[in-house]
């Protein structure tokens, strides 16, 4: 595979992680704390709205970026660097997991409309306390990628010679 295409491939898997978990880190310190006082009137423009949007968003991504990580993973196979694309690997398929399995069902849950202000309350508490999960996992993610691209370009090294 040209150099080329390889380090198109690399850039798009930097992109998909840093976009999901940027994502992660917004939710995390921006919107949460609104969502805690979120009411059965606003959830459908204020949750549900931008999760859907999200989530066609990340319908496209995702999949790229495992495809683009097991691209990383093969071209490191006999090198040091294998182990950053595995645990790469790992993170995506944990995220993902969390998501699809556990997130997706209570969005569902909340599109389709709940009956109280203390079952959305239960149900954003669960919803940020697994989104919490994605955003540990998906730093880990980004954290073996930089370990990957600082360790692969030298970058320490070249940043030291002006």
């Amino acid at each position: 595979m040209s150099k080329i295409l390889l380090a198109i491939n690399h850039a798009y898997l930097m992109f998909g992680v840093t976009v999901y978990v940027g994502v992660l880190w917004a939710l995390h310190f921006f919107w949460y704390p609104s969502w805690e006082v979120m009411t059965l009137d606003v959830v459908q423009d204020h949750f549900i709205k931008p999760t859907s949007a999200a989530t066609v968003f990340f319908t496209y991504v995702v999949p790229l970026m495992f495809i683009s990580n097991a691209v990383l993973i093969w071209q490191e196979w006999r090198t040091r660097f294998r182990w950053a694309a595995i645990i790469a690997m790992l993170c995506i398929i944990g995220a993902t997991y969390v998501g699809q399995i556990h997130i997706i069902p209570i969005n569902n849950a909340i599109a389709e409309g709940l009956s109280s202000a203390a079952e959305l309350s239960e149900k954003l508490e669960q919803w940020m306390f697994l989104n919490d999960v994605r955003w540990v996992i998906m730093s880990a993610m980004w954290i073996a990628m930089m370990y990957y691209f600082f360790g692969k370009g030298d970058l320490l090294d070249k940043l030291g010679n002006k």
